[in-house]
């Protein structure tokens, strides 16, 4: 007897590589007895063509009227949203056909260019049931400033393999000698997207200090992309230290990078939950990260981390790092603890399966 899976349809604006598209990428391939499909409503991203090679459809909607079509068409038992754009047709245009929506809350949007987003959620929270988060601090964000009541948020964080970092250990020598950098030097590296608030001006900032004052030869390395990077390479024209600054643009092999480096750095100003931060755990490196509510839920404690918007701070604790073994030691084991226990992928594919399982009995 042929069983027939429920139909779940999952909206986004693009598989471009971001946090939110890579979680999905993780994740949607682990699930069982379900049919998933991804619609995606401005372009395919680079992510696409691997969410295909896992079996899992990507259908780009030409326009509005094609998303509707398409929706009717596979009448799916669960649509879950993600971001604001996805979120708005969720709401207005999809559930008012009788279709089940539930958003799935990726960041706080706690940020002034974003105002219009944070209105949207508090007008438009009375026609949401159901909320998914990807995490504690997310919930309680939308709890205290939007109004959302917390039974209506389920949490489910973002989880990452973490094998593949550990594997990736072997490749430190190779990329090291490829970028030409010595045994003896060290790498700060930044994984994120060239986003305003990410913070990379003051990460800029403080590593052109270290540059001045560090006696040990340093580098720094930008993993990614984005409308930021202009400006950021504008700010280093007449920095001593911009040969010693590396943007690698976009990059199909983060781990390798990750196990290349010394020290991961991200003066974030806000997120939801950051899947390069936990890759820097699970790659056992020291993170200097900003005391944020987001990053203190991940770490379970903000005794180690910055102040934003500080490239001060910045400095003092790379500094510290730099300079005492043992303090770094102890925070990459506790940081590895945290990642290994809470949140590998197949811990967290397996709570999410399950509830989206009970979404569509």
């Amino acid at each position: 007897m042929t069983v027939i899976k429920k139909k779940i349809v999952h909206i986004i604006q693009s598989l471009d590589n971001g946090g939110c598209e890579n979680m999905l990428l993780r994740t949607l391939p682990l699930l069982k007895g379900i049919d998933q499909e991804v619609i995606v409503l401005k372009k395919r991203g680079d992510l696409a063509d691997r969410m295909e090679t896992s079996r899992i459809k990507v259908y780009k909607a030409k326009n509005i009227f094609d998303l509707l079509r398409k929706i009717k068409e596979k009448k799916p038992a669960l649509v879950i949203t993600y971001l604001f754009h996805a979120d708005f047709f969720g709401r207005f245009l999809i559930q008012p056909l009788g279709y089940k929506v539930i958003p799935y809350l990726r960041t706080t949007y706690n940020f002034p260019r974003y105002k219009a987003i944070r209105i949207f959620e508090k007008l438009t929270k009375y026609f949401v049931k159901k909320y998914l988060a990807n995490s504690e601090a997310v919930k309680k964000y939308f709890q205290e400033n939007i109004g959302v009541d917390p039974k209506k948020i389920t949490v489910i964080p973002n989880g990452i393999n973490i094998s593949i970092f550990k594997r990736a250990k072997r490749d430190r020598k190779k990329i090291r000698q490829m970028m030409k950098v010595a045994n003896k030097e060290r790498v700060f590296v930044c994984v994120s997207n060239f986003h305003l608030n990410k913070g990379h001006k003051y990460l800029l900032d403080a590593f052109e200090k270290l540059f001045r004052t560090s006696p040990q030869k340093i580098w720094l390395w930008l993993v990614g992309t984005g409308e930021e990077e202009k400006n950021l390479k504008n700010q280093i024209n007449n920095f001593k230290s911009k040969n010693r600054i590396k943007f690698l643009g976009k990059r199909n092999d983060v781990p390798s990078i990750l196990a290349a480096s010394d020290i991961f750095v991200l003066p974030t100003l806000f997120e939801g939950m950051s899947n390069a931060i936990m890759e820097a755990m699970a790659s056992e490196l020291p993170i200097v990260t900003t005391r944020i509510p987001e990053n203190t839920s991940l770490f379970g404690r903000n005794d180690e981390l910055v102040e934003i918007k500080s490239s001060e701070s910045i400095y003092n604790k790379v500094n510290q790092y730099l300079t005492d073994t043992d303090l770094v030691i102890n925070e990459v084991n506790k940081n590895k603890k945290i990642v290994e226990e809470n949140y590998d992928i197949y811990t967290v594919a397996e709570k999410f399966n399950k509830y989206l399982l009970a979404e569509v009995k």
